[in-house]
C-alpha cells in the first residue's frame, strides 16, 4: 500500500513539474528579453520602470525597479482619465448657461440688463472632435433662444463667466516654449473651439529664408505676432510660439518645411472666454440682434473695477457630450486640453471651490490613497502629463490598472476608452501584424527623452495581464527605443501558461 502511495506521488510531482516546465521557460523567455533591456548599450544612462501582473492571480511575471518614480508623460492621463470616470460617472454632462440680467421689454423687445454666457468647464464647446461640421452650433442655439424671448436689443454687455475655474490658462510647472502652443493649454471655466487658432505660412523653396504669414484663423482682434520663423530642410514642423496667456504679443520662432503654400502652426488662444464674448457680440449684431456695450469678461470687469452683474436668470442650458465619450477621446487622442479640464472636474467633484491646477493634482492624488494606494514617491502636477515635474512609478500604474479592471463598477467604459494596438488611437501603428493587435489596450508617452506605456495585455493563453513599462533619458532614436519596448510586450503577449 506504501508503495501504490508513493508512486502516485511521484507521478503526481513529475505531472506538476511537467505542468510548470512551460511557464518557467515562458517566464524566462520574459526576463531574457527584460534582461536584454536592461543590458542594452543605449540604455546604460537610462532609467527604466517596468511591472506586469497576472490580473486573476495578482502573480508578478517580470518587474525591473517597479518603484522607481519616472517621469509619466501622457500615460499620466490613465490616472486623470479613470479619476473623473470614478468620481462624476460615464454619465455626467458639463453644463454652459446661458443667461440674462434686468429686465426684457417686450413691447420694444429689448433686455435691459447684460447676457451672461456661464461657463461650467465643458472642454467641448464648438470642438472639432465633436462639432466638425457646425463649431458654431451654440451660437445659433443662443440666437435663436434670445428670439424666442422677444429679444432684438441688449442694451447691457455681452460677458463671458470663466469663474468656475481659476484664471491660470498655463501650468506654472509647463516650459516656457509651450505655453503658447496648441498643446500647452490648461484649463478654463469657458472654453471654445478647442481653444485654438492657427497661423498659416507660406515658406519659399530655398531653406535658411524667412516664411511669410498669410492668415490667421480665427481673426483675434489686438493679437500681434512677431515672425522670425525660417524655412528648413526639415519636413516637420520645428516653430514654437512664445507669449503669455492674457497678453497678445506672440512671438514665433524656429523653422517650417520649405517651398510650402499652406503651412500651418497652431497656437493657444489668448483668452478663449474673452475671444468667445466678441465672437458671440459679433455673431448677434450680424442676426439682427444688436448689442449696446462692448464684450467683456467677469475677469476683465473685476481687474478694471467695474460692477460685476447680478445673479442671472437661465434661458438656455447647452450640454456636453457625456464624459465617457469625452474620456474615450482623451485618450484615444492623448488630448492635453481634455485632460486639463478632467483634473479641475475631479476637484469639483472633491467639493473644492476656485479651483486651482495645485490643489486639483493634491485632490487627485488623495483619491487614490484613499483607495489604499502607497502614493510615497506619486508626484502629479497637472491633469495631462506635460510636465517634467511629474513622476509616476510602475507599480502605482499596477494598482491604478487593478482597481479599474477588478473593482471599480465603470470597469468596460474605462478599458474601452483605450488605444488599441494595431488598431485605434495613438496605438494605430504599433504592434500591427505581430500579436499584440487586437490584444493590447494600453495608453502611450512620449516627451523629450521619454516614452512610456501602461494598459493592459491578453496573451496566447487567454492571461489578462496589466503591465507598466517607463523609459527615460536614452541614447538612442525613439523609433528604436519604440522598437526595444515591442520586443519586451511580444514576449508577454507570446506568454503561454
Amino acid at each position: 500500500m506504501n508503495k501504490l502511495i508513493s508512486t502516485i506521488l511521484i507521478l503526481l510531482h513529475l505531472s506538476l513539474y511537467a505542468q510548470q516546465k512551460p511557464l518557467n521557460s515562458q517566464s524566462n523567455t520574459i526576463n531574457k528579453a527584460l534582461s536584454e533591456l536592461k543590458a542594452d548599450k543605449e540604455l546604460k544612462n537610462a532609467s527604466i520602470s517596468f511591472l506586469a501582473v497576472d490580473l486573476k492571480t495578482n502573480k508578478t511575471l517580470a518587474s525591473l525597479n517597479p518603484d522607481i518614480s519616472i517621469i509619466p508623460a501622457s500615460t499620466q492621463k490613465l490616472f486623470t482619465t479613470a479619476s473623473a470616470l470614478e468620481l462624476a460617472g460615464p454619465n455626467y454632462h458639463f453644463k454652459t448657461q446661458i443667461q440674462y440680467t434686468g429686465k426684457i421689454d417686450t413691447t420694444t423687445q429689448t433686455l435691459n440688463g447684460d447676457l451672461i454666457i456661464k461657463g461650467g468647464g465643458d472642454p467641448t464647446l464648438g470642438s472639432k472632435y465633436f462639432y466638425k461640421n457646425n463649431p458654431f452650433y451654440f451660437i445659433q442655439d443662443i440666437i435663436k433662444t434670445l428670439r424666442n424671448h422677444k429679444i432684438t436689443n441688449i442694451n447691457g454687455r455681452i460677458i463671458a463667466d470663466a469663474s468656475i475655474y481659476a484664471n491660470h490658462l498655463a501650468s506654472p510647472k509647463w516650459l516656457w516654449e509651450e505655453v503658447a502652443n496648441y498643446y500647452a493649454i490648461s484649463a478654463c471655466g469657458l472654453s471654445v473651439f478647442d481653444n485654438l487658432y492657427q497661423i498659416h505660412f507660406k515658406s519659399p523653396p530655398e531653406a535658411g529664408k524667412p516664411v511669410k504669414i498669410i492668415k490667421i484663423y480665427p481673426e483675434i482682434s489686438g493679437l500681434n505676432i512677431q515672425n522670425e520663423v525660417l524655412s528648413s530642410n526639415i519636413r516637420s514642423d520645428e516653430a514654437y510660439i512664445f507669449g503669455a496667456p492674457y497678453t497678445y504679443q506672440r512671438i514665433i520662432r524656429g523653422t517650417i518645411p520649405k517651398n510650402k503654400k499652406d503651412f500651418v502652426v497652431k497656437g493657444a488662444l489668448p483668452d478663449p472666454a474673452y475671444f468667445l464674448a466678441q465672437k458671440i457680440k459679433k455673431q448677434l449684431d450680424s442676426a439682427g440682434i444688436h448689442t449696446a456695450k462692448p464684450a467683456t469678461t467677469i475677469r476683465l470687469i473685476k481687474l478694471n473695477k467695474q460692477q460685476l452683474p447680478d445673479t442671472g436668470i437661465t434661458i438656455k442650458t447647452i450640454y456636453s457630450p457625456k464624459l465617457s465619450d469625452i474620456i474615450s477621446l482623451t485618450n484615444h487622442k492623448s488630448n492635453n486640453l481634455y485632460a486639463e479640464h478632467l483634473l479641475n472636474l475631479i476637484a469639483l467633484k472633491r467639493n473644492l471651490k476656485a479651483i486651482e491646477q495645485q490643489a486639483a493634482t493634491r485632490e487627485l492624488i488623495n483619491f487614490w490613497k484613499e483607495k489604499g494606494m502607497d502614493t510615497k514617491g506619486l508626484y502629479i502636477v497637472d491633469g495631462s502629463g506635460l510636465s517634467r515635474l511629474n513622476a509616476i512609478s510602475a507599480r502605482q500604474f499596477i494598482f491604478l490598472l487593478k482597481y479599474m479592471k477588478n473593482k471599480s463598477i465603470y470597469s468596460d467604459i474605462f478599458i474601452q476608452s483605450l488605444p488599441v494596438a494595431g488598431m485605434s488611437g495613438t496605438l494605430k501603428y504599433f504592434g500591427r501584424n505581430t500579436s499584440l493587435q487586437g490584444n493590447m489596450k494600453a495608453k502611450s508617452g512620449s516627451i523629450e527623452r521619454v516614452r512610456a506605456y501602461a494598459g493592459y495585455l491578453t496573451t496566447k493563453s487567454g492571461q489578462n495581464i496589466a503591465f507598466s513599462i517607463n523609459i527615460a533619458n536614452y541614447n538612442c532614436s525613439s523609433y528604436s527605443l519604440k522598437q526595444k519596448i515591442t520586443k519586451l510586450l511580444l514576449a508577454i503577449s507570446d506568454f503561454e501558461q
